[in-house]
């Protein structure tokens, strides 16, 4: 187990981040992996569900990590320093039609919240609920679009960017120069140094699930 009640700032939550270089929002059923939501320091519940997002949202914002269902389809947290390597290794996901139709929409029309993504595609309505949900998915773990904003009521509604016009220049330039051997072993490393797995066979089980 990782350690809980730890963190207790945004400042804090980006050092955790940091440290680990990529931690999942959530805990996830059956799979040990170091979390924010375990991390956060308080016993109210609620507190700490509001006051994660809220963590989350902000150091997004302010560009200091990403974050993006990755980790077992996971929200998932990646420090700055880490982002070039998924970056890197993420890239060659085949895409379905909708998610096809998603980027097209984005790279025409720039920025877009999930309202007016699910209007223009003609996906609105709860039979396409998942439809859509899945394409996002899918394009989050590709890495070709990133959450840049979060409406927080009523109902919690992202919006979307192409990846490349969220990342920074020079981040950007690291990602392109790294090759997916030097990404792999930077990845391995950052779990061995922290012990999230105890050897290699649960690195290398990692990875390949990527």
């Amino acid at each position: 187990m990782f350690e809980e009640n730890i963190v207790a700032t945004e400042d804090e939550a980006l050092r955790f981040i940091s440290k680990f270089g990529f931690v999942t929002l959530f805990p996830i059923k059956g799979f040990i992996f170091p979390n924010l939501y375990q991390a956060t320091a308080t016993e109210n519940e609620k507190e700490r569900f509001e006051t994660m997002w809220q963590w989350a949202d902000d150091l997004a914002e302010k560009k200091k990590i990403h974050y993006g269902k990755l980790i077992r389809k996971q929200v998932t947290l990646i420090s700055l320093e880490m982002f070039p390597c998924f970056y890197k290794l993420c890239r060659k996901r085949k895409l379905g039609e909708t998610a096809k139709k998603i980027l097209y929409l984005l790279k025409k029309k720039g920025t877009m919240s999930t309202t007016l993504l699910k209007k223009n595609l003609s996906l609105t309505g709860k039979a396409k609920k998942y439809e859509f949900m899945n394409a996002i998915d899918e394009l989050q773990m590709a890495f070709l679009v990133a959450i840049v904003g979060r409406e927080k009521s009523p109902r919690m509604t992202y919006s979307y960017d192409l990846i490349e016009r969220w990342m920074p220049r020079e981040l950007w330039k690291k990602a392109e120069d790294l090759d997916e051997s030097r990404a792999k072993r930077r990845i391995e490393a950052k779990l061995l140094e922290n012990e999230v797995f105890s050897g290699r066979e649960g690195v290398e089980a990692f990875l390949k699930k990527l």
